[in-house]
């Protein structure tokens, strides 16, 4: 029998791998999925089904992090990704992380934020929140776009300190921290992400 493609692998993947809730919690309140929660998940199945996920990362930038105190650094990478499956065939893929550090974790933590982000897209993993099951159709909503999810995010943080960490990023950039603004630059929204999961 021949292995199993890798398209028809991940396929496999994704339907034993269950939803997943956003059940931790930022010092601004809001609900996030971090990434141990999915690879808590996730691994097994990889095992189970012979995908193997191999990063290729480059260095873009490393800046002094907007809105923060001395010594906070914003490190940009591009990661590239082979995919492979049980019988040796591959795809790509390609993501960007950002990773704010005031020590030597900014490299390892925006790799991190890039692996979710593939995992999150590549598997379309899902909130158990938003199960469906005893719904109505009255009760659906249109699913936000993960642009109109991070300006949900922003919105969130009115009148916390956040609110003031964001504006005076968005000033320092040039950027607005608009939906539409998020939506059509990539680092942008990464930059506003690594902003909102950084402890403060």
């Amino acid at each position: 029998m021949d292995p199993t493609s890798i398209v028809n692998a991940l396929a496999a993947v994704m339907a034993e791998l269950p939803a997943i809730s956003k059940d931790d919690k930022s010092p601004e309140g809001y609900s996030y999925r971090g990434i141990e929660a999915i690879t808590k998940h996730l691994q097994p199945l990889l095992a189970k089904h012979s995908v193997v996920i191999v990063p290729s990362a480059t260095l873009q930038n490393v800046v002094p992090a907007p809105a923060m105190k001395d010594g906070w650094q914003d490190v940009y990478l591009n990661v590239s990704w082979r995919i492979y499956g049980p019988r040796g065939d591959h795809l790509e893929a390609h993501t960007c992380g950002i990773g704010r550090d005031r020590s030597d974790k900014g490299v390892n933590k925006a790799q991190t934020q890039a692996y979710k982000y593939l995992l999150l897209h590549l598997l379309s993993i899902a909130d158990k929140a938003d199960d469906s099951d005893g719904h109505t159709y009255e009760d659906e909503r249109r699913e936000l776009s993960p642009a109109e999810a991070l300006f949900e995010r922003v919105r969130a943080t009115k009148g916390a300190p956040m609110a003031d960490t964001l504006k005076a990023l968005a000033a320092e950039n040039g950027k607005a921290l608009t939906a539409n603004a998020l939506a059509a630059d990539e680092h942008w929204a990464a930059l506003v992400t690594a902003t909102l999961e950084e402890p403060s």
